[in-house]
């Protein structure tokens, strides 16, 4: 079973890594701060949660470094630049390589990234899952299939960021970005849970 620990970890995840900077961005600019500056100041929690983390455990995790690397990188374009429109586009830069390496891992891979992502945050199943993995061919079907599924969705969203970021005002797109992202991480989470028969239960 999944420790519910794991369970609370989402919602807290979308809170501070997502409805965070967007709260930030939206008290910054009632007090008429530029977009572009706001964007780069609402930035700031997750870099900071990853220098905590950095700091904590002495290492940096591959995802956290791309996320972080992503982060300074588009914020130093967009201030060159000038174009705060580059900021609002920046966790397509995420969930676009993201939805391609899901997909490849189906192909190139002998484990669905998913699959070993859960095994690595979750150490203490990883030796049950792995067993399963060898035993089953509809285990292994069904996180085939929650793969191509998260692939799928990263992509469809990291598009429809793209085309808000560029068509719509630039204060409409933080609030819709977070409402779309969260829902679709929610969604996506529970359909998982229903597909691979995860139960919301502590380990006895």
């Amino acid at each position: 079973m999944v420790n519910t620990t794991s369970d609370r970890g989402g919602p807290a995840m979308l809170l501070r890594d997502i409805a965070l900077p967007m709260a930030l961005y939206y008290v910054l600019r009632s007090f008429e701060v530029d977009a572009l500056w706001a964007l780069l100041v609402s930035a700031v929690p997750p870099v900071l949660r990853t220098g905590y983390v950095l700091a904590r455990h002495r290492r940096l995790d591959p995802v956290s470094a791309f996320v972080l690397a992503v982060l300074l990188v588009n914020g130093a374009v967009a201030v060159f630049s000038g174009d705060a429109r580059l900021l609002l586009v920046r966790s397509a830069w995420i969930t676009l390589p993201l939805g391609v390496v899901l997909l490849a891992s189906l192909v190139a891979g002998r484990r669905p990234l998913l699959f070993r992502a859960v095994c690595a945050l979750q150490p203490a199943r990883a030796e049950h899952l792995e067993g399963l993995w060898g035993l089953s061919r509809s285990f292994r079907a069904r996180w085939r299939s929650a793969t191509l599924w998260w692939g799928a969705g990263c992509l469809l969203l990291g598009c429809a960021v793209v085309v808000l970021a560029f068509t719509l005002p630039v204060d409409v797109v933080p609030v819709l970005d977070t409402a779309l992202t969260a829902g679709s991480v929610l969604l996506g989470v529970k359909l998982t849970r229903r597909r691979l028969g995860v139960q919301r239960t502590a380990d006895a």
